[in-house]
């Protein structure tokens, strides 16, 4: 059976949410960062990538076949033109345990060779023979990220995963066959560490970089005269005559983005071929050579195409291009037109028209990674637009964090904008708008284990006060760092954090902040068996409580005095403790304080052999934690169900309680979760060996 030990589970002692740890029969630890802010136990785990990518960086709905297999194909491209024979020699090399790399400058249409070659394997809902695993596809432009490739990995198999670590990833592809399409590798912070992960899969990817093709390579270059000529008609739907077109062609080296470019702009425009290739020739347009001016060179062309919208459309592409690159909506896009949701989507369909956004139903993306780069830094927003679109998100935070978890599945959408956001604030210097939508953030990454992006949020809004001079802020984020990294497992880094927050808080006379910061440290003394110590913390920390009239400072405390007394095996005192603190957490109207406090005197009574009041006592924690979609601490619930059932012998409900603690432990990436796995193991073992004996 299962053995019974303790770890810690947090809620904080001025307003916040609670975590519960993940692990057999916790002990509430009531961990607390400053400022409302909550630090989180032993227990919580981050998740391992810092969550999903959403839109053109990585698939975020997840496509499958009708067997459940991942079928991700990139979107085919308009137009696909001059590329037999690079598709034909391509589709042999794609074999399981093989990588291939495409390489070629950008917007030499790598990623349309890609797709194409997906699409001619997989062309229904099967996945081809030789990848029976499936097709998975992840862009790395706009976010280098490679864990964010974790995290894609692992949840195209299973949505609600959330331990995406690259243990995990490596785990989940050792036994299988797909084919793993990594589009923009020269952007990835470290390609070696996905390709060691690929066990027998096949892998294609394309990059700007020669080093990047570890064995197979086919390097795609411009497109010849006839194809070239083909597809800048196809694009441009004009019917000048085959001079003119073959000098368009020549100028703009055969390159298929800049066909693309110049075809759409023609298109829309209604300019005549010849009137655009008398420009052509008296502009600088440089040489595509080994790639290095690719940028300069789709900035001319898009220059022109921008230079024929309206303002509103300048306006919104600039705002695509200082968010993540991903699909936007258009409510942001309205919230800087003067909140007129006609401009926006007039600006919008206007850049579609240009082809600089592609329309993905209700949502746009702009069309090419050459084109956000272009809008990042050629149509820089001004400091009131950036201000309006700030306001924007902290109000949609707000909103969906208060709406719970169907706010949080909204917020999932938008996460990696308000990520890419925050930096673009912090590259304006606009400090008070990273500062207000970094802390409108900060819940909802916690709630869900976003631990990762909860760690980078912090650090841009440090930076900020620190450039303010804003030193309360400072150490709540000081403080705030420290609780993430106790979140994770990393108690010396979390120690840290905290005693370079501790002065700060004594400086400014904080005398509340300075009872948080105490018990915080005192935490990471009793996680430590520095039982001792962690008592004269907690008892300085509970003088202040009482001292202010901190009721629900004192309820925490009182908690966590208590679970050091448990630790101790003094029960009968750790009991009277949370008596104590349990009818404080309602007076104040604590619930998640009450939940910890409830798990923690079953947990009591469970080691008293008093099983039937300590379910009772769960199973109220259990209630709780699902009200507030709080997958911790419902998975220590959980836990402690499972395992009071297996002591009654009810192995039947052991297991199914057990088995829904481990996949949300899984999810999280508990540290304990090779244990867990293995109560769960222990607990099928005894009901098979049951089922022998009957």
């Amino acid at each position: 059976m299962p053995t019974k030990t303790t770890t810690t589970n947090t809620f904080e002692n001025s307003s916040g949410t609670q975590n519960i740890a993940q692990g057999p029969h916790a002990i509430g630890e009531q961990n607390n960062t400053s400022s409302g802010a909550i630090a989180q136990g032993t227990g919580a785990v981050a998740a391992g990538a810092g969550g999903l990518a959403v839109g053109g960086n990585l698939i975020i709905n997840y496509p499958r076949t009708p067997q459940g297999k991942p079928l991700q194909r990139p979107p085919l491209a308009e137009h696909f033109t001059g590329r037999d024979e690079e598709l034909k020699t391509l589709l042999p090399l794609l074999q399981p345990g093989r990588v291939v790399t495409l390489c070629g400058p950008g917007g030499m249409g790598k990623t349309a060779l890609a797709a194409q070659a997906a699409w001619t394997l997989a062309p229904d809902k099967e996945v081809p023979a030789r990848f029976p695993d499936g097709l998975i596809f992840c862009s790395f432009y706009g976010q280098e990220d490679v864990s964010l490739a974790f995290a894609h990995i692992v949840r195209s198999y299973d949505e609600e995963q959330q331990d995406t670590s690259p243990d995990a990833a490596r785990r989940l592809l050792a036994n299988k066959q797909a084919l793993l399409i990594l589009d923009g590798a020269e952007e990835a912070s470290d390609l070696p560490a996905v390709l060691r992960l690929r066990g027998g899969c096949g892998v294609l990817i394309t990059s700007r970089k020669k080093e990047d093709a570890p064995v197979a390579q086919l390097d795609i270059t411009p497109l010849e005269e006839l194809a070239a000529e083909e597809l800048f008609r196809l694009h441009s739907g004009t019917a000048a005559d085959t001079e003119t077109v073959q000098g368009i062609c020549k100028e703009l080296g055969g390159w298929p983005v800049a066909l693309r470019i110049a075809g759409r702009y023609l298109r829309s425009t209604g300019e005549s071929a010849a009137d655009y290739l008398r420009w052509l020739e008296q502009e600088p347009f440089k040489e595509l050579g080994d790639g290095t001016h690719q940028e300069e060179n789709a900035a001319l062309l898009l220059g022109r195409s921008v230079a024929q919208v309206s303002e509103d459309a300048r306006l919104a592409l600039g705002l695509a291009g200082c968010l993540a690159f991903a699909s936007i909506a258009r409510e942001p896009v309205a919230a800087v037109l003067e909140n007129n949701e006609r401009r926006a989507r007039a600006a919008l369909n206007e850049l579609v028209n240009y082809g600089l956004l592609d329309r993905k139903q209700e949502r746009w993306q702009i069309s090419h990674a050459l084109v956000h780069t272009y809008a990042r830094t050629e149509l820089v927003m001004s400091k009131e637009s950036m201000e309006q679109l700030v306001l924007y998100y902290i109000r949609f935070c707000l909103t969906q964090s208060k709406a719970g978890l169907e706010g949080y599945a909204r917020l999932d959408g938008e996460r990696a904008h308000c990520l890419r956001l925050l930096e673009s604030c912090l590259a304006s210097k606009l400090w008070q708008e990273v500062k207000r939508l970094g802390w409108v953030m900060w819940e909802y990454l916690d709630r869900q284990g976003y631990w990762v992006d909860d760690l980078a949020v912090t650090e841009m809004r440090l930076k900020a006060a620190r450039q303010t001079g804003d030193r309360k802020d400072e150490g709540w984020c000081l403080n705030s760092l420290g609780y993430t990294c106790n979140s994770r497992g990393e108690r010396e880094q979390a120690l840290r954090w905290y005693e370079q927050s501790l002065p700060i808080c004594r400086e400014l006379g904080e005398r509340k902040e300075e009872g948080v910061l105490l018990n915080n440290i005192a935490a990471i003394y009793r996680q430590q068996g520095k039982h001792e110590l962690a008592l004269e913390y907690y008892q300085r920390d509970l003088t202040i409580c009482r001292e202010g009239g901190d009721r629900k400072g004192e309820g925490t405390t009182l908690n966590n005095i208590a679970g050091v007394y448990y630790a101790q095996g003094d029960y009968e005192t750790a009991l009277q403790q949370y008596e104590q603190c349990l009818p404080i957490t309602r007076e104040v109207g604590n619930t998640i304080g009450e939940g910890t406090t409830l798990n923690n005197i079953a947990a009591i009574y469970d080691v008293q052999g008093k099983p039937a009041k300590a379910l009772e006592y769960y199973e109220q924690d259990l209630a709780i934690c699902q009200q507030l979609g709080d997958r911790a601490g419902e998975a220590q619930s959980c836990w402690n169900i499972g395992t009071t059932y297996a002591a009654l012998g009810d192995l039947a409900k052991a297991e199914e309680y057990i088995s829904r603690a481990v996949q949300i432990a899984e999810a999280i990436g508990h540290p304990s979760l090779e244990k867990d796995r293995e109560g769960l193991k222990q607990v099928r073992a005894a009901r098979q060996a049951q089922g022998h004996n009957s």
